[in-house]
């Protein structure tokens, strides 16, 4: 038995060797922060004035639901993920059926437009939308002001509670929307062809073939975009950050808390603030909502196709 186990290795050493830089990589950068994070959320640990951390239980997770701002950040948070993730879904779908619909050559050149977005840093893309909406010179006021003729209008858009998240789910849908509209886009391309000319014959017209054919057989590509626009929801941060937090990050989610996130708060809590068991307890309680967001989209999205 001892020769076989042997022979075994001697006959895998090779992958094995192949595998180890990936495996380490994963393990020193991945798994260890994970589990690392997770006892830090169990402890009183500020890395500034402590000099080591201190068990306390649940304290953590306790304070943290009940913390006004972390509440705020919550609500902030699903306001954001209730428009966001609909709109990305219908904007994505009519601009994926839209392309779809072209000849080879602008199809292609469309892709290349589509992918734009996604390609500009979010962080440039946050503070060429932060220079338009500029209450004193930016081309939004301006046009409101100078060419509608509508200065009641124009305000200050990053300053006002009341627009300020608005404007950084325009930011994200801008950023989004091609990408996603490349996946619609290849879902509606996958669908036989053969299936969608038989509807034709048999007198369907655009919008039955949308309803009936098109729309129940894009299951997979509803998870993917399920993930990823529930990905970007939870952890919306660089947008804040770039068009709240741009004179001191002190002030990155206002104004008055109204961009607050979840992903942002943890941020505050764990390096602005030096509290490390707090923002690792706020870590792991968005991590947990990830997970319960990522269930109800498979749930919702794993029927079979049409």
């Amino acid at each position: 038995m001892t020769r076989s186990k042997a022979v075994i290795i001697r006959d895998n050493i090779d992958g094995w060797m192949f595998v180890l830089p990936a495996f380490l990589f994963l393990l020193l950068l991945m798994i260890y922060p994970i589990i690392h994070t997770f006892i830090l959320s169990f402890q009183k640990y500020n890395f500034v004035y402590d000099s080591k951390p201190v068990f306390v239980g649940f304290h953590n997770y306790i304070k943290v639901l009940k913390d006004a701002t972390f509440k705020k950040a919550l609500l902030n948070t699903f306001y954001f993920a209730g428009v966001y993730i609909p709109i990305i879904f219908i904007l994505g779908f009519f601009v994926g059926l839209i392309f779809s619909r072209y000849d080879m050559i602008t199809g292609k050149l469309s892709k290349v437009i589509l992918f734009i977005p996604m390609v500009i840093p979010i962080s440039m893309s946050s503070f060429m939308f932060l220079f338009m909406l500029n209450p004193q010179w930016g081309i939004v006021n301006s046009i409101f002001k100078d060419y509608l003729k509508l200065p009641g209008l124009a305000r200050d858009w990053m300053n006002d509670t009341s627009t300020a998240m608005n404007m950084i789910l325009l930011v994200t849908i801008w950023w989004r929307v091609g990408f996603i509209g490349l996946l619609f886009l290849s879902g509606i391309q996958a669908i036989p062809r053969s299936v969608i000319e038989a509807s034709i014959i048999d007198g369907a017209n655009a919008w039955r073939r949308i309803t009936g054919i098109i729309l129940p057989n894009l299951k997979e590509t509803y998870m993917v975009v399920g993930i990823l626009a529930i990905v970007t929801s939870i952890k919306l941060f660089a947008q804040v950050v770039a068009m709240t937090g741009t004179l001191s990050p002190q002030n990155a989610g206002g104004p008055a808390k109204a961009t607050l996130t979840l992903y942002v708060a943890t941020w505050k809590s764990a390096f602005l603030y030096y509290d490390l068991g707090i923002g690792s307890a706020m870590g792991y309680l968005m991590s947990l909502i990830i997970v319960f967001l990522f269930a109800v989209n498979f749930f919702i999205n794993k029927g079979e196709k049409a």
